[in-house]
C-alpha cells in the first residue's frame, strides 16, 4: 500500500475553449465548446475525481465507493488506482461491455445491481456499513469544487450569454456556475436533459440527486431546463464531428439544446462538451447512424 500523501499529483490541466464554426453557422450565433473531452480519462468526471481523491488522501481515507453507469466509475477508479486507494464500484448489471472493460482496467472492486437505482442503493448501504467514502452525487461537495474550475476557465477566456451543461443530477451545472460566480461573471445556466433516451445513458432520467444545489443554480443564474430528444442528440453529435469533435451522446445533448434558445447573431453560447465518444465505439456507431 502506498504511503499517505498530503496532496495527489495534479492530473487535470486546463482544457481548451474553441469556437465551433460549423455549429455557429447551424445555430446562427457564436458557439464555443469547452472541451472536457481532453481530460485524462476523456470526461469532466476527472475534475470531480481529483478533488475527491485529494480529500481522501488529506484525511487518511483509503477506500472509496461510487455507483455509476460509466464515466464516473472509470474516472474515480483511475484516480484511486494512481494514488494507491481502493475503489468500490457499483454498476447496473446490463452495463455495456466497452464501459465495463475500461472500469476493469483500473482494478476496482465491482458489485452489480439489477438497475442503476439498485446499484446506487447498495452503494449507499455499503458505504455507511463499511466506512467507505461515499462519492455518489449529492454527498461530496468536492465534486462541485472540482467542476467549479470549468467555470473559472470559461470566465478566463470568454463572456458567454449562455453556458450549457448536459445535466442529470446537477453536480456539473452547479459546479460550473460556482466557478463563474466566483470569477465575478454572471450568465444564464442551461441544463440540457433527456428523460428517456437510448443515446445518452449518462444523463438519462434527470434524477436531480444534487439538490438543493441544482435548483439554487437555476434560480440564481435565471437559468432554464431544456429537454432534448435522441434524434436531436444524434444531429448534434454529427454537427460536432463536422467541427472535429467526437463526443458521446450525453455530451452532444448540450449542443442539441442550443436550437431551443432565443439567440441573435451577437449571442454567445458556451457548451460544456463533457465526454469523448472515442471511449465507446459501439455507442458511437449507434449515435451516428442516420435515422
Amino acid at each position: 500500500m502506498c504511503k499517505k500523501q498530503e496532496r495527489p499529483a495534479a492530473l487535470v490541466a486546463r482544457t481548451p475553449v474553441r469556437v465551433l464554426r460549423n455549429c455557429c453557422r447551424a445555430y446562427a450565433c457564436t458557439v464555443y465548446g469547452k472541451l472536457e473531452i481532453c481530460n485524462p480519462t476523456g470526461s469532466h468526471k476527472d475534475r470531480e475525481s481529483e478533488e475527491i481523491v485529494r480529500y481522501a488522501l488529506r484525511n487518511g481515507i483509503r477506500e472509496l465507493a461510487i455507483a455509476s453507469t460509466g464515466n464516473a466509475a472509470i474516472s474515480l477508479a483511475a484516480y484511486s488506482y494512481v494514488h494507491g486507494l481502493k475503489c468500490h464500484v457499483y454498476l447496473p448489471r446490463r452495463i455495456a461491455a466497452e464501459r465495463l472493460a475500461q472500469i476493469q482496467a483500473y482494478h476496482p472492486a465491482i458489485k452489480y445491481g439489477a438497475t442503476y437505482e439498485q446499484a446506487f442503493a447498495q452503494c449507499e448501504k455499503d458505504a455507511e456499513k463499511k466506512g467507505l467514502l461515499n462519492c455518489n452525487p449529492g454527498t461530496r461537495h468536492e465534486k462541485i469544487i472540482g467542476d467549479s474550475k470549468i467555470g473559472k476557465e470559461i470566465a478566463m477566456n470568454i463572456r458567454p450569454d449562455y453556458v450549457v451543461c448536459p445535466t442529470n443530477n446537477g453536480t456539473l451545472l452547479a459546479g460550473v456556475w460556482s466557478g463563474l460566480r466566483k470569477s465575478g461573471f454572471k450568465t444564464c445556466m442551461v441544463a440540457a436533459v433527456t428523460k428517456k433516451t437510448k443515446l445518452a445513458a449518462a444523463i438519462a432520467g434527470f434524477h436531480r440527486k444534487d439538490e438543493p444545489a441544482l435548483s439554487e443554480t437555476l434560480k440564481d443564474s435565471e437559468g432554464e431546463v431544456l429537454e432534448v430528444s435522441d434524434s436531436e442528440i444524434a444531429e448534434a453529435a454529427r454537427l460536432l464531428i463536422s467541427d472535429g469533435l467526437v463526443a458521446e451522446g450525453a455530451a452532444a445533448a448540450g449542443l442539441a439544446s442550443v436550437k431551443r434558445l432565443k439567440v441573435t447573431r451577437k449571442t454567445k453560447v458556451c457548451c460544456v462538451v463533457t465526454g469523448s465518444g472515442l471511449k465507446f465505439p459501439n455507442s458511437l456507431k449507434q449515435l451516428l447512424v442516420k435515422g
